[in-house]
């Protein structure tokens, strides 16, 4: 089969990807401007260069989304998509993350914020994040963490959707997938196209120089960012006992 991914920024999705593609034949569905239009890509570095706004810059990748079928949707949009168009040879992996773990991830990295960003997590965690388009929820504005409340609801509208055509998903803890990542593989192997039989795991990160997967292994396994970002233990979950449970965050 071929694969859509779906997940949060800072949920591994590109590390995801890259295994995928590194030890199986099978497709992933494109996500990011680059794979949508090469074209759109190549002139928002030229606009980029002449000194467009922030806003301008998203607008204009929101634009080369815009009214796409969901296997052409942007990774980290809301999942409240039209099935209909879902090709039967498609499996869907959504990823996920600790919300708490998951709000550091952003903290450190915001990517796509249209606002300045609080130099604090605690304020950060309090701040109106508002969303690009592409997000696929109107425009509104959310707390951080009620942003990714709204997309794990959305995975769950999506998956019941998936189940009533009889089409596949699995959900990929972010902390198996570093962790364990010929473990997380095992799991998708049944629905990959010609999958490695000797799996080549992913050495080095896709987004931070210096660090390899033995780091990860033991930055997640030991919870270290519970104890790098200390102030996270003010910072109150959203009351989604039973949302978080389903996710396997409670």
């Amino acid at each position: 089969m071929n694969i859509k991914v779906f997940g949060e920024r800072n949920t591994g999705t590109n590390a995801l990807i890259s295994v995928i593609r590194g030890n199986s034949g099978s497709i992933v569905y494109p996500s990011v401007l680059a794979e949508i239009s090469p074209d759109a890509r190549k002139n928002l570095a030229i606009m980029m260069k002449l000194g467009i706004s922030k806003k301008g810059s998203e607008q204009l990748i929101d634009a080369a989304f815009k009214g796409r079928p969901i296997l052409e949707q942007w990774k980290h949009a809301a999942t409240y998509f039209d099935t209909s168009t879902i090709t039967a040879d498609a499996h869907f992996v959504f990823t996920t993350r600790h919300p708490l773990s998951w709000l550091i991830g952003l903290f450190q990295k915001p990517y796509h914020i249209l606002t300045p960003k609080p130099d604090n997590l605690v304020a950060f965690a309090k701040m109106d994040w508002q969303t690009v388009i592409r997000d696929n929820l109107n425009g509104k504005t959310f707390k951080p963490l009620d942003l990714y409340v709204e997309k794990l609801r959305s995975y769950q509208d999506l998956m019941g959707k998936l189940d009533a055509q009889g089409i596949g998903y699995t959900i990929i803890k972010f902390e198996d997938f570093v962790t364990d990542q010929e473990g997380v593989f095992e799991r998708l192997r049944p629905h990959l196209k010609n999958p490695a039989k000797n799996f080549q795991e992913l050495t080095k990160s896709t987004k931070e120089a210096g660090k390899d997967s033995a780091y990860y292994r033991n930055y997640y396994a030991k919870e270290i960012w519970r104890k790098e970002f200390p102030d996270i233990d003010k910072v109150e979950l959203p009351a989604e006992t039973e949302l978080f449970k389903f996710f396997g965050y409670a």
